[in-house]
Parts: C-alpha cells; sequence; structure tokens
C-alpha cells in the first residue's frame, strides 16, 4: 500500500489535534475584572539597585557617569568614599539630611578663614573690628592700660589743680572784682598768671597724651596674639622709648605754636593794610590752617606708635606714618574721627551733670557766699569736676590709644604684610621673643607705589 507524503507531529491530522484533550498547563484564562488586583512587588530603593536592563542603567545622584566602552548591562560603581546609604547620598563625615544631595565638585577646597590668636584676625580689618579690638585689648590688659591712663590723668589733674590754687590764692583780683576795686595793675597780672597755668597744663596734657599712645601700643600688639602684659611689664619695655615720645610731643607742640604765630603776624599785616578786607582774608586763613591741622594730624597720627614698635627716631617715626598713610587717610581719619565722637559722646553724658550737680549742691549749702566763699566753693567744685574728668579720660585714652594701635597694624597688614610676620612669630618662629614687643625683629622694607 502506497504511502502518502509523511505528515507533521506524528502523522496527525491539524483537525485531531484541535479534537484532542489539551495537555495539561499553566493557566492563561484573562483575570477576572472583578477579583483582587494582586500584589505587585515593592519597586527597588535607591539604597538596593535594580535589576540591569538591557539598555544599561542611568547614573543615580553622587555617582558617576559610564566611561565609554563600559559595559551597560554592569551595575554602575559608587563614587570612592561615599558610604551606600538608603535615601538621598550624603557626603562623607555629614549626618543623614533629606533633599537634594549636594556632590562637591573635584578639586574643591573648602574656605579656611585668617587664624584669631588674639583680639583681631590677622589680616586688613574692618571698623567694627578695629574698635572692638581696642575694648577687647584694653579689657584683657586693664592694669597696665586703665592703671597708667588713671596714674597720668591723676598726675595731670593735681599739677593743674596746683596751678589753679596758686594763681587765684596768690592774687587778690576775684576778691577785687567783686568788690568792685580792681586795678589795671592786677588784672593784668592775674591774666598772665592764669594764661601761663592754662598754658603749662595744656602742654603737660600733651605731652601725657602722647606718651601713653606710643606705650599704650605694647599691650595691644602682645594682645593681638593672646599675650598679657602687666603694669611693670608695659613700663620695662618702653622705658627707652618715653624720652623720644617726649621729644615727639615737643616738636609737635612747636609747630602749631609756630604756625599760629606766622598766621597772626600775617593776619595782623592785612588787617593794618587792608582794614575789613584783610579781617575776612583773615579769617579765611585760620580757616585753611585748621583744615591743615586736621589733614596733617591724620598723616601723622601712627607716629607714636611707630616709635615703640620699630625702636625708631622721632624723624624717621614721622615718616613712616607718613608713608603708611598714603592713600589711606579717609580710612584712618575716619577711624580715629568714630573713636574719638564716641569718647566724646559718652564723657560729656556723665561729666556734664556731674558738674551740674557739684553746682547745684554747692549752692543749696550756702545759697548767699561771701566773696571768699566763693573763691573756696569754685576750688571745691572744680576738684570734684577734675576727678570725674580724669577718671572718664583714663577710660577714654586707654580705649583711644588701642584704636591707634590697631590703625597702625592694619595699615603695616595692608602695606607691608605684617599679618604674616605675627603669625610667625605666633607659631613660634626663630627670633621670637613671648616676653618682648611683636614684629620689632621684622625688617622694615621702604615701601614704594605700585606702578600703574
Amino acid at each position: 500500500m502506497t504511502q502518502g507524503p509523511e505528515r507533521p507531529n506524528g502523522g496527525q491530522d491539524p483537525q485531531d489535534e484541535l479534537s484532542a484533550d489539551p495537555v495539561p498547563g499553566p493557566d492563561v484564562s484573562p483575570p477576572d475584572p472583578i477579583a483582587e488586583p494582586a500584589v505587585q512587588p515593592a519597586p527597588p530603593t535607591y539604597s538596593q539597585p535594580p535589576s540591569p536592563s538591557p539598555w544599561g542603567q542611568a547614573p543615580r545622584w553622587g555617582q558617576y557617569a559610564p566611561p565609554p566602552g563600559s559595559v551597560q548591562g554592569s551595575q554602575q560603581p559608587q563614587q570612592p568614599g561615599w558610604p551606600e546609604q538608603s535615601g538621598w547620598p550624603q557626603k562623607p563625615g555629614r549626618p543623614e539630611q533629606s533633599g537634594w544631595p549636594q556632590p562637591a565638585a573635584p578639586g574643591y577646597q573648602h574656605y579656611a578663614p585668617p587664624p584669631k590668636p588674639g583680639v583681631i584676625p590677622l589680616r586688613p580689618l574692618g571698623l567694627g573690628e578695629v574698635l572692638d579690638g581696642a575694648f577687647q585689648a584694653a579689657r584683657r590688659n586693664g592694669k597696665a592700660m586703665f592703671g597708667s591712663a588713671l596714674l597720668m590723668q591723676a598726675f595731670s589733674a593735681v599739677v593743674s589743680l596746683l596751678l589753679l590754687a596758686v594763681v587765684v590764692g596768690s592774687g587778690l583780683p576775684l576778691l577785687s572784682l567783686a568788690s568792685g576795686t580792681v586795678t589795671d595793675s592786677q588784672l593784668s597780672s592775674f591774666l598772665v598768671g592764669s594764661l601761663s597755668a592754662v598754658i603749662v597744663a595744656v602742654l603737660l596734657q600733651t605731652v601725657t597724651t602722647m606718651i601713653l599712645q606710643g606705650v599704650l601700643v605694647i599691650p595691644v600688639a602682645r594682645a593681638v596674639l593672646n599675650r598679657g602684659t602687666g603694669f611693670s611689664q608695659m613700663w620695662s619695655l618702653a622705658r627707652r622709648r618715653i624720652a623720644s615720645l617726649i621729644g615727639l610731643s615737643l616738636l609737635y607742640v612747636l609747630a602749631v605754636l609756630l604756625a599760629l604765630t606766622m598766621v597772626g603776624l600775617i593776619g595782623w599785616g592785612l588787617v593794618t593794610a587792608m582794614g575789613a578786607g584783610g579781617a575776612v582774608i583773615t579769617l579765611l586763613l585760620l580757616v585753611a590752617l585748621i583744615l591743615g591741622f586736621v589733614w596733617v594730624g591724620a598723616k601723622l597720627l601712627v607716629a607714636p606708635a611707630a616709635l615703640v614698635i620699630e625702636n625708631i627716631g622721632i624723624f624717621r617715626s614721622i615718616g613712616r606714618s607718613w608713608t603708611l598713610t598714603t592713600n589711606n587717610w579717609w580710612r584712618t581719619f575716619g577711624t580715629a574721627f568714630l573713636a574719638n565722637l564716641i569718647v566724646g559722646v559718652i564723657t560729656g553724658v556723665i561729666a556734664v551733670p556731674v558738674s551740674f550737680l557739684a553746682n547745684m549742691v554747692a549752692l543749696l549749702v550756702n545759697p548767699h557766699p561771701t566773696a571768699q566763699e566763693q573763691i573756696t566753693q569754685l576750688l571745691i567744685v572744680q576738684a570734684i569736676s577734675t576727678v570725674i574728668s580724669s577718671l572718664l579720660g583714663a577710660v577714654a585714652l586707654a580705649f583711644q590709644s588701642g584704636v591707634l594701635a590697631l590703625i597702625y597694624l592694619d595699615l603695616r597688614m595692608r602695606k607691608e604684610g605684617f599679618d604674616v610676620v605675627l603669625m610667625k612669630e605666633h607659631e613660634g618662629g626663630p627670633g621670637t621673643d613671648p616676653a618682648g614687643i611683636p614684629g620689632r625683629a621684622a625688617t622694615v622694607a621702604p615701601w614704594k607705589p605700585a606702578s600703574p
């Protein structure tokens, strides 16, 4: 019997395959829309990387992108040094935080502020840092700064009171003025004595102020490096510069008197020759002279500090102050003016009411004094006012001297890199003297303006 062509599937007819019983297998019936949906597997979290897909995986936050030619289906490596954490990746050493990640850029360096070993940071200073540093230096070295200022103010006050007592008690002009029987010779003698006493008092105040401005630089400079300064230690370090400070103050006084004398002679000649027109010109000359004093005073403001810190002579200290304040006149003047304004307001608020109360008490105690009693009351009230003014002046002078010292240090840091010198001394570099004056051993190179 001839056989036909062989059929597939064992020679069975396709119709027989359709009518045959199905082979048991997995249930592929369509899902019932009423039945509950099957529980879907939880999506992978960021801490559990998903299974690789044939098209690769996008880099996560905090990971590097896949390099060219790498296997796309493999899991990308994490950035070195970044621990695997749940949620957003965090920087090393930081507590876990929520929010967007902050990956660090390659080669990024954190900002390191300038060192601050003492009362100021070792960098060019701002106005607030100068004022705060002066107060902090005075507070840390109270015996050296406030004590010295108080002694100097007390010495000046005692000398002024003695001069006032001599002038008032020597000639009876006040009694004669009260009775109306003063003579021209008595009045002239009284005026000459009073003028002499005022000149001596002003000269003494100028010299003591100049000495303190130079001497009090030492504790301020040492406080910059967090070194304390005692009363005897400060005067021991400054004893060889006191004569130079006195000479500097006398030179200033002589220059002022010479300028006033020249303007006075010129004005007298103008008034004599031109009358009212000459008087107007003389007034303009006086205004110009005052402005000149202000300008030159700011230029020479840090000469006492340079004289003590750099151990130089009088005229060289004047040149150093002139050089340091070049292109920094407004900064120097503004800082010193604001410090003086603050001190003047505070002392005025305290001193004026005290003097007023002293006069009121004197009037209440003796409302109808005699001429001799008026002189006694005047001396008592003046003594009380002088004591109060001396106390306030000591505090003010210590603060103002600290401000001038920090202005000097700030100018040197701006022009000469003096902050590097101070930092080396703070770290104990060669030539460091912990008991000496900071920066004295530094060689001062002559400063030249930068070429345009």
